[in-house]
């Protein structure tokens, strides 16, 4: 992550304070450690483990997200523990950021809000995935940002023209909503911009 999605990360965490928290796509382990310090349980997905140096109250979840992940928000939703805090980061094929949001999107808030974040939102194949997740069809989803934070169009010569990065966000609540979700897209003109000086022109 840029340092200015790590901050805004870091924020949302202080500021929900979550009981439960979901990472898909643990990587280095380096959005793990905040997620965990903040957290009293933290479910963390990946298809590989070898980089998983351990966390007292993380549970690692090894194999694809679309079949280790459902399973964990059942349990979820049928224990009392309150899922608050979501990062989306794994997957960043089109399909494969849908079919994580359609999972977490399973989950029925009780208490609190949730926060779902999303990692590398400017990116075009990440950032339609996004959009065109079936936010409509969950009643407790009440804010889309697809720009919470902006992504980067990269000059350096081993990402030269690609765009990444950028922090999308949703919010659940336990009061179901009236209407539909309205996807905010405050970058929208900028990255279009950025697209016509990108490899995906």
């Amino acid at each position: 992550m840029q340092a200015s999605e790590r901050s805004a990360m870091i924020h949302i965490l202080d500021t929900v304070k979550p009981d439960v928290s979901i990472e898909v796509g643990t990587f280095m382990a380096g959005s793990l450690r905040p997620i965990a310090a903040a957290s009293r349980e933290v479910h963390t997905f990946d298809i590989d483990r070898r980089i998983y140096d351990g966390l007292p109250n993380v549970t690692f979840h090894t194999g694809d997200s679309s079949e280790t992940l459902p399973p964990v928000i059942r349990e979820i939703n049928e224990s009392n523990r309150e899922l608050d805090f979501v990062l989306i980061d794994g997957d960043h094929s089109e399909l494969g950021v849908r079919k994580d949001i359609i999972s977490v999107l399973q989950y029925r808030p009780k208490t609190r809000p949730t926060v779902i974040v999303m990692h590398d939102s400017s990116n075009p194949a990440v950032r339609k995935g996004i959009a065109e997740a079936p936010w409509n069809d969950c009643p407790y989803v009440h804010e889309v940002n697809l720009d919470f934070v902006p992504g980067v169009l990269y000059s350096r010569e081993d990402l030269k023209g690609q765009i990444w990065g950028g922090l999308a966000t949703a919010i659940l609540t336990p009061a179901p909503r009236e209407g539909y979700v309205n996807i905010q897209r405050p970058f929208e003109a900028s990255l279009q911009a950025m697209l016509a000086e990108s490899i995906y022109n």
